[in-house]
């Protein structure tokens, strides 16, 4: 069963008359234990996505159907179903015990499990030192580890994550990576992401889809979208005492003792570095520059 099939969604706006369309004829398949990743410039479409899938928005056409259900007939849904967004905001004056109690009941987690659900929270994400402050009194990075936490309360299927390590320290927002990790894990829970951290989601995402102006242009594994865009990658090689002409002959560039080349993504580089051996050559350092995500996400746009 698929956790989520989204099925020629379009979803448009009106400003001042002027009708806008968020999103186009949109067609997605995300499978049930995938960390799949939204990815596009601001504006693309990507929180209308999240917003249409977790019932906020109601698609102007086509259907959404989450574990086999459409959640605007099945409202139960929603109970086996959470986010994140950095636009979550509580209570200013509660607490953030206060906070994940509220929602312990409001998720109807049993009165006997609550209090061990909590601790467990607050150790893996860390946030014992602020947790009988006010809402209104912690930092941005506080804040979104307690919107991390009230997500996880309970043990949702599908977690929507709408730039979840925004605004954190590295050292925390490594910490949540390896949470939304162990989720996925223990849980089997489907998780959507977005993030305008490429590293991120090139280091969580199972498959990703590129939306541009509310259409998807592009779905696939990290991998494959990279492969799909850029065939090469370069080495960057520092070796002893170099003979040019041998080595272009190879199809290396030599700049003094540094040499490098371009290589097609299957290439073995391997062989490249047995050849350079066999030359009588004695390898110092080497560096490989593949394209990032990051190199993706701008040619995408372009």
């Amino acid at each position: 069963m698929l956790a989520v099939k989204i099925n020629k969604v379009s979803k448009y706006f009106k400003n001042n008359g002027a009708r806008f369309d968020a999103l186009k004829n949109l067609s997605i398949n995300i499978q049930k234990g995938e960390i799949f990743g939204v990815l596009g410039a601001n504006g693309a479409g990507k929180t209308t996505l999240l917003n249409c899938i977790n019932g906020m928005l109601i698609p102007d056409k086509g259907n959404i159907k989450i574990f086999g259900k459409e959640l605007a007939k099945n409202r139960k849904i929603l109970e086996k179903m959470n986010s994140v967004s950095g636009e979550t905001r509580f209570h200013w004056n509660l607490s953030a015990n206060q906070i994940l109690n509220f929602y312990c009941m409001l998720y109807k987690v049993p009165k006997a499990e609550r209090e061990k659900r909590i601790k467990g929270l607050i150790s893996d994400l860390e946030i014992s030192e602020f947790m009988d402050k006010k809402f209104t009194t912690l930092s941005t990075g506080q804040r979104v580890r307690l919107v991390l936490a009230k997500s996880l309360i309970n043990h949702p299927k599908l977690l929507l994550l709408d730039e979840p390590t925004l605004g954190l320290d590295p050292d925390i927002a490594i910490k949540v990576r390896k949470k939304i990790c162990d989720v996925r894990d223990k849980y089997n829970t489907t998780i959507l992401l977005t993030s305008h951290y490429m590293h991120e989601v090139e280091q969580l995402c199972d498959r990703i889809a590129f939306l541009h102006k509310g259409q998807l242009i592009d779905i696939g594994s990290v991998k494959d979208v990279k492969t799909s865009k850029f065939n090469t990658y370069k080495i960057i090689i520092d070796i002893k005492n170099p003979k040019k002409a041998p080595l272009q002959r190879m199809g290396f560039k030599v700049r003094g003792k540094q040499i490098t080349k371009q290589l097609k993504h299957d290439q073995d580089i391997s062989k490249v570095l047995s050849e350079l051996v066999k030359g009588g050559y004695k390898i110092i350092d080497m560096e490989v520059k593949k394209p990032s995500l990051e190199d993706y996400f701008v040619k995408m746009l372009k």
